[in-house]
């Protein structure tokens, strides 16, 4: 049974206030009580981050971004926003101009189709000592690099760049194929 002093003090929250002293282990238990009934009546937002489980849209995808620019990789990186790429794109484009060995400008950004093509990608000189090389790639956050030279500059795709409106051939069908198999079976 609980000590009269919660009745007579009103809300459990000034239970600490009441003076009285026979509450003994009472004051301690409904204290943790309490502490506990604040954080779980929404007093935990800030201790566990919510985020969306789902995606906005079928096949989404995010990028590390940075579309302005920046004079490096590590800070094109660390300040890139955590957004989903729009949608319509599919590639991750990352574009390198380096001056020397050393990073001079840095831009990643989602592209689409039309921005990435087996030909945009590569490197190239642009004056003596200057070269800018592009890289595209498919998949989740899949640019993490910067590309530094041809080995780097390439177009990696998962789904192959002619899987549109792919047919088999009709030799090559299943059901084709044993019938060629029982032909030659028949010939030898």
């Amino acid at each position: 049974m609980l000590p009269s002093c919660i009745f007579s003090c009103g809300l459990i929250r000034r239970l600490v206030l009441c003076g009285d002293k026979t509450l003994g282990t009472w004051k301690l238990y409904l204290l943790i009580l309490l502490l506990l009934t604040d954080l779980t009546e929404g007093g935990m937002e800030w201790i566990v981050p919510t985020y969306p489980v789902t995606t906005p849209y079928a096949y989404s995808m995010k990028c590390w971004t940075c579309v302005d620019g920046a004079e490096n990789n590590y800070h094109c990186n660390r300040w890139a926003p955590d957004v989903w790429c729009p949608q319509g794109t599919k590639y991750c484009y990352t574009f390198h101009r380096m001056s020397g060995n050393e990073s001079s400008l840095v831009v990643k950004m989602c592209a689409s189709e039309g921005q990435c093509t087996v030909n945009s990608v590569g490197c190239r000189y642009v004056g003596t000592n200057t070269m800018e090389c592009i890289s595209c790639c498919e998949g989740n956050v899949c640019n993490p690099e910067v590309p530094r030279n041809a080995t780097d500059a390439v177009f990696a795709t998962i789904t192959p760049l002619n899987s549109a409106n792919r047919t088999s051939s009709f030799m090559w069908t299943v059901p084709n194929s044993l019938l060629v198999l029982y032909c030659l079976r028949l010939l030898l």
